[in-house]
């Protein structure tokens, strides 16, 4: 990730997706959070602490907000071409946590990938990348 993005709004942002991709199906699961964590931790260069900290937070978030797109707004804003990608690679990392994609999940996907601004291929693309490594 650029570090001119790396504002706590874009990051609470990217927890809100992240959990929002993660719940799509109604079962968060443990390993789902686990990767969560993990691409926090690594997308932002963020210490172990500051990362639960952000989780509890857009837990918190979500549970107040009408939907998704005032955080994809706020990632389009502040994310760069390669994060974007990135990121929807990250999404579809969740999404497949539990061995499959359910299709709302993929739908979850797809709708930030919008906001995003992103082609179709690019997200064919990312899928693609992460089936590849389920084989």
């Amino acid at each position: 990730m650029e570090k001119y993005n790396d504002s706590h709004q874009t990051q609470l942002a990217a927890a809100c997706v992240l959990l929002s991709i993660a719940d799509a199906d109604e079962v968060l699961e443990e390993n789902e959070l686990v990767i969560i964590h993990e691409i926090l931790h690594e997308f932002f260069s963020l210490e172990q602490n500051i990362v639960q900290s952000l989780m509890d937070e857009a837990t918190k978030t979500l549970k107040i907000s009408a939907d998704l797109f005032q955080f994809g707004v706020q990632l389009n804003k502040n994310l760069s071409h390669d994060d974007k990608l990135d990121f929807i690679n990250c999404l579809f990392e969740v999404a497949y946590a539990d061995g499959k994609l359910h299709y709302l999940e993929h739908h979850t996907v797809k709708k930030i990938s919008n906001i995003l601004n992103l082609h179709r291929d690019d997200i064919i693309a990312a899928k693609a990348e992460i089936e590849s490594y389920m084989d």
